[in-house]
């Protein structure tokens, strides 16, 4: 029981006056946890909030205009193609006609029969790119070419492809705004100088129309018997207005990087409030704070106790005196106190203290629970027997009791050595595991760390030759200004 207690002893004392638990990075912080004391930021701090800056950038983004190609030579490609197509559908006609009636014309009553409508809808069926009409049909069945419905459909399509039309899922990323800028140019593939991007007109956004739309406007040209072959011509119809998507963020880009929003705190301000929930902005709070920290020679960011309400004012004067606020943090400057670290000192020290407390209780009631010691009652010694022969039956039985006692105080103090160090080894791996718990959020972080790092660097070795121009146009356009500013400086100067 003794050594129970001294152990007990020496681990409350080791924990009471131990050094505290430092932790030199505010940013141990993590999103979701409850603030325990108020933290006071000792110097000025600039916060950028991403959030909000995010937002503010998104919403400038949209009031630059979005650059797209205007790609006219687009209705040109459409109409050879569908002039290819044409001719195409009537070769493969022709060739169902013959193998069907065994001649390349017919006359009015077999182009009336229902052999020739099973004809063409069969014909429909197999080449669904352009399922012939039946006007369409009954012309070439007679021998004509049909080069009148051929332009009465060109027509069509050309008038559907005249306003601007632009792809139905624009670039990740690209947003439009109220106006556009369209490029002029005679490949989609074309390579684009700045100069030409900038001095290109601006438009309305709402004259753009989607692809999906212009073909559905296109079809309710067409009776609903010929839907099908409406559907197929529709196919033909395609974007003239191509989405820019690097000028347009390159644009977006220089006029939105410099946004920024952020929060200012001055010397002596409160970052976070005691049992307030630690959100992306608090975060970024403490760890702007602990990258300031090593470049100032300030005192560290005070964590105060909010619990204690301040002391009422009082009518009659006192002397006056400066009482601290209770910190729990050291006084030295060039460490920042972990408040969880406290925390958890202050709850090892008040378990041992309590341990020391139930143990000393134990030992007094038992105390009091021994019986009294009763008078010691003199009682003569029987006299020994002086022969010899009693003296030798005496010596072995007294060698025995004796033997007998030892054996029995040896194993007793064996047995409370063995309770204590049992008792001793597992307080002790209670208070390494708890130590080691300590150690898991810094694994995970530098984890997580490691994790990004690798992830940046996968990003960086996949980027491609679009983002490299991307980044070619940019330089550009940055030494571009800065030829501007200093035309302008040198004139300003000239001028003086």
């Amino acid at each position: 029981m003794i050594r129970r207690v001294k152990l007990l002893l020496c681990l409350g004392l080791l924990a009471w006056f131990a050094p505290p638990l430092r932790a030199t990075d505010l940013a141990a912080w993590r999103v979701g946890d409850t603030a325990d004391a108020d933290i006071v930021t000792p110097v000025a701090l600039d916060v950028v909030d991403a959030a909000a800056t995010a937002a503010l950038q998104a919403d400038r983004a949209r009031q630059i205009p979005a650059v797209f190609r205007s790609f006219p030579e687009a209705t040109k490609v459409m109409t050879e193609e569908f002039l290819a197509g044409f001719a195409q559908a009537r070769t493969n006609f022709l060739a169902e006609l013959a193998a069907e009636f065994h001649s390349a014309t017919l006359d009015e009553t077999t182009v009336a029969s229902a052999d020739f409508g099973h004809l063409v809808t069969g014909f429909g069926v197999k080449y669904k790119n352009f399922p012939v009409p039946d006007e369409l049909a009954a012309e070439w069945a007679r021998g004509g070419d049909g080069q009148v419905i051929r332009d009465q459909l060109l027509a069509a399509l050309q008038q559907a492809a005249a306003g601007r039309v632009s792809p139905d899922v624009l670039p990740d990323g690209m947003v439009i705004g109220d106006t556009i800028r369209l490029v002029p140019v005679t490949a989609a593939d074309q390579k684009l100088s700045p100069d030409t991007v900038w001095q290109s007109p601006l438009v309305p956004a709402a004259s753009l129309t989607t692809v999906a739309t212009m073909r559905a406007q296109f079809r309710r040209g067409f009776p609903a018997g010929q839907q099908l072959f409406a559907r197929a011509l529709a196919a033909w119809l395609q974007p003239n207005c191509l989405p820019d998507a690097p000028f347009t963020q390159l644009a977006r880009g220089t006029a939105v990087d410099q946004l920024i929003v952020a929060s200012h705190f001055d010397a002596g301000d409160t970052l976070v409030h005691r049992g307030d929930l630690i959100d992306a902005k608090a975060k970024a709070a403490l760890t702007a704070l602990n990258e300031k920290m090593p470049a100032s020679s300030q005192t560290p960011p005070a964590v105060v106790e909010s619990a204690r309400p301040p002391p009422p004012a009082t009518t009659t004067p006192a002397p006056a005196a400066v009482v601290p606020i209770p910190t729990l943090i050291p006084p030295t400057p060039a460490l920042k106190t972990s408040v969880r670290h406290e925390g958890l000192i202050i709850t090892l020290a008040g378990i041992s203290m309590g341990a020391l407390l139930v143990v000393w209780w134990q030992v007094a009631r038992e105390r009091k629970r021994a019986p009294a010691p009763a008078p010691a009652v003199q009682v003569p010694m029987p006299l020994p027997d002086a022969s010899p022969a009693a003296n030798a039956s005496l010596g072995p039985e007294v060698a025995q009791v004796v033997r007998e006692a030892v054996v029995q105080e040896l194993a007793a103090q064996r047995r409370e050595l063995l309770l204590a160090h049992q008792d001793a080894t597992e307080e002790i791996t209670a208070l390494v595991r708890r130590l080691d718990q300590l150690q898991v959020p810094m694994q995970e972080r530098l984890h997580a760390y490691e994790t990004r790092i690798q992830t940046l660097e996968k990003e960086l070795a996949i980027r491609t030759e679009e983002n490299r121009a991307l980044l070619e146009l940019k330089i550009e356009t940055t030494r571009r200004q800065l030829a501007t500013e200093l035309a302008g400086t040198a004139l300003t100067s000239g001028t003086a």
